[in-house]
């Protein structure tokens, strides 16, 4: 996979993380918790992302079709993950919830 692809797919993600702040901002009691799944789900894809960009790739299953594939499953893994979670929920719930306070 070439440094495109993971800037297209953190471009995308990034928009997608802007609609749910804007979601939370007007209703944050409703959209903190999903929001913050959703920012994990989406580091832990990233960071799959960036594992499997230093493999090597010079095989013979190396092409656009095996790497589409290979999104998906990083995609599904991560919101697999995501479920039971790595902690980072609780982390930025209490982010959000230290921000609310201030304002």
């Amino acid at each position: 996979m070439n440094d495109n692809s993971l800037l297209n797919i953190t471009n995308y993600n990034t928009q997608f993380i802007h609609e749910l702040k804007y979601q939370v901002h007007n209703n944050p009691k409703k959209y903190a918790l999903q929001t913050a799944k959703s920012v994990e789900s989406i580091f832990i894809q990233i960071l799959l992302k960036s594992m499997r960009n230093s493999l090597s790739n010079n095989t013979l299953l190396d092409n656009n079709q095996s790497r589409l594939y290979t999104d998906i499953y990083d995609q599904k893994i991560s919101e697999e993950i995501s479920k039971k979670g790595i902690g980072l929920t609780n982390i930025i719930l209490k982010q959000l919830e230290i921000k609310k306070n201030i304002e």
